[in-house]
């Protein structure tokens, strides 16, 4: 029996309900007080639960004098009725989703009301991403990187916008830190720089990085915020101002200038 109960509670039953059903199924009639006794369920409780079950359909009323006697449809009929309260509700969640669907895109669509302003904060790891593969995706000339933890995507994971940026003739140039690919443990890392550099980007190693970022199209940067003593603060910085970009570009050029090529087997000896 308790293990039915907890089946029932699963179709969407309370405890109580489910409790005081069985009682009716296995009783076939009876009235609230016999079946509190029988499910014990509070005697307080038991009409109620019983005026809940009726509206479900789930016990039926005999119209008989005196107390009321309340009977159940039976075992197969419950299971029937069980099952089309749940497509029931199924549809209605359906329609509530449609329905908030709706009204999200009235209250956030696709371009914001304002442009962003030229220097914005990102918080988050999810958004940081969204917007990294954004920038990514609407290159159009060239990506220059700084590339150093922390990484928002996982260890060997190929980003598909930036794929498809150089199969659209976009060229990129990206510094990686020389910790990160000589280390004994790196091998899925190695592997992704790899993957990057087969689809058009020059990849060469330094062995420090100050700070990472990226610039896109000479345009707009995106850069990590870094506390005091090195680990990274929960936010990220885009600057989309080409005099700044234009500084970064400078410092990135004499940083590539003195840089060695990548090589996906290096000597870890």
């Amino acid at each position: 029996m308790e293990e039915l109960g907890k089946e029932l509670e699963e179709l969407g039953l309370s405890p109580y309900e489910a409790r005081v059903l069985l009682s009716l199924l296995r009783m076939g009639s009876a009235n609230s007080l016999q079946l509190a006794r029988s499910s014990g369920v509070p005697r307080t409780s038991t009409y109620q639960i019983l005026e809940s079950l009726e509206e479900k359909h789930l016990v039926e009323r005999v119209p008989v004098p005196g107390p009321a006697v309340w009977s159940s449809p039976g075992r197969d009929e419950v299971i029937s009725r069980l099952d089309a309260l749940e497509g029931d509700r199924l549809r209605q969640h359906r329609l509530r989703a449609a329905r908030v669907q709706q009204l999200l895109v009235r209250a956030f669509p696709d371009e914001p009301d304002a442009p962003l302003p030229p220097v914005h904060l990102i918080n988050g790891s999810t958004q940081v991403r969204r917007r990294y593969e954004q920038l990514w995706a609407e290159a159009t000339t060239e990506v220059l990187a700084f590339s150093r933890p922390p990484y928002s995507s996982r260890p060997g994971e190929v980003l598909k916008p930036v794929i498809d940026a150089m199969a659209r003739g976009v060229k990129s140039r990206v510094l990686y830190q020389s910790v990160q690919v000589s280390d004994e443990a790196s091998e899925g890392f190695r592997q992704e720089v790899a993957a990057y550099v087969e689809a058009g980007v020059e990849a060469r190693i330094v062995d420090d990085l100050p700070l990472k970022l990226v610039v896109f199209d000479r345009q707009t940067t995106l850069l990590a915020i870094t506390g005091r003593n090195g680990d990274a603060y929960p936010a990220n910085l885009v600057v989309d101002d080409a005099g700044f970009a234009a500084l970064q570009v400078e410092v990135f050029e004499a940083r590539w200038a003195s840089a060695v090529a990548f090589k996906a087997q290096p000597d870890l000896g």
